[in-house]
């Protein structure tokens, strides 16, 4: 039996993927959880790596549908010189076809998601689909909890069923996403509120979010516009478009590293990273960041402790 950080038995988890099973059930049953953890769904997402690609490069008719309706929506408030980034941009399926639509292309665009291997797929697709448009993306693998990023550092932060499957852990992540935004969040997130009983069980059995108005208003946003997307693949997820401002917040510094050679920071903090080698290292806390196959794997779970590394 192989076993994952948490006690998962991987090998189980893959031949029940094979099987054509719900991955994070699976493994929220060998945990006896309630809800999705990050490990729950890194490995679930994992071991599908590669499948959205292939979805679309079989049939492209919907993705095309979807991206050009999302495209319209969020070029309305990108401007000339801001910064993009896309929390759980999977295999950068979305954000490379809307990248395709949009008028007014972001001067860069950060995005990360949980998986390495989503990641490392996800480029080869995205330089392909987007030739020289490619160089202003700069992938990463992180968390959603804790992002690498400075405060106050991103213009517009945007999503597409990326919150999705993380149902009680919604309130935290919408802290860090507050954290890290300027302007405003274009959230494209499922709609528990919205949707039919039947779908509303799925999304409890699935552990997925509810009430993002609700968590918004008690964190002090805005949420300024709510648009029902029309282009979705599944009726019992309807999908909804949550335009979001950031509370004011005095206590967080707007340090904007955009023209610095050091952008990346430590997993939550507004710790910088400066790039040795092959990982990225914090000489004030010690911990170095590894980098594979040039992707940077920012998470807290894998940092290793190396306070003497410069002596």
């Amino acid at each position: 039996m192989i076993r994952s950080k948490l006690n998962f038995d991987i090998l189980e988890a893959k031949k029940a993927y094979a099987n054509g099973e719900n991955i994070t059930e699976l493994l929220r049953a060998q945990k006896n959880l309630g809800w999705n953890t990050p490990e729950i769904i890194e490995t679930a997402y994992d071991l599908q790596a590669g499948s959205y690609i292939a979805d679309i490069i079989r049939d492209p008719s919907h993705s095309k549908l979807y991206t050009a309706e999302l495209a319209e929506i969020l070029q309305e408030h990108i401007r000339e010189g801001d910064s993009l980034l896309d929390i759980g941009t999977g295999e950068l399926t979305t954000l490379s076809q809307l990248m395709c639509k949009l008028k007014q292309l972001p001067k860069a665009v950060y995005a990360f998601d949980i998986s390495w291997s989503r990641i490392s797929k996800g480029i080869a697709y995205s330089e392909m689909l987007l030739k020289n448009k490619f160089k202003i993306i700069k992938p990463f693998v992180a968390e959603i909890s804790e992002i690498p990023l400075p405060n106050k550092s991103i213009n517009i932060t945007t999503s597409s069923h990326a919150l999705e499957p993380n149902g009680g852990r919604l309130k935290d992540l919408m802290i860090e996403l507050f954290r890290v935004t300027i302007n405003k969040l274009v959230l494209f997130e499922p709609c528990f509120e919205i949707n039919t009983d039947e779908g509303k069980i799925r999304m409890e059995r699935l552990g997925y979010i509810k009430n993002i108005d609700g968590i918004v208003q008690e964190l002090g946003g805005k949420i300024i516009e709510k648009i029902v997307i029309k282009n979705i693949s599944n009726p019992i997820n309807p999908t909804v478009c949550f335009v979001i401002i950031p509370p004011s917040n005095s206590e967080l510094s707007n340090t904007h590293f955009h023209n610095s050679k050091i952008f990346y920071s430590v997993p939550g903090t507004e710790i910088p990273l400066e790039k040795v080698k092959k990982f990225y290292f914090s000489e004030k806390v010690g911990l170095c960041y590894p980098i594979l196959n040039g992707i940077p794997i920012l998470k807290s779970s894998t940092a290793i402790l190396a306070s003497s590394l410069r002596d």
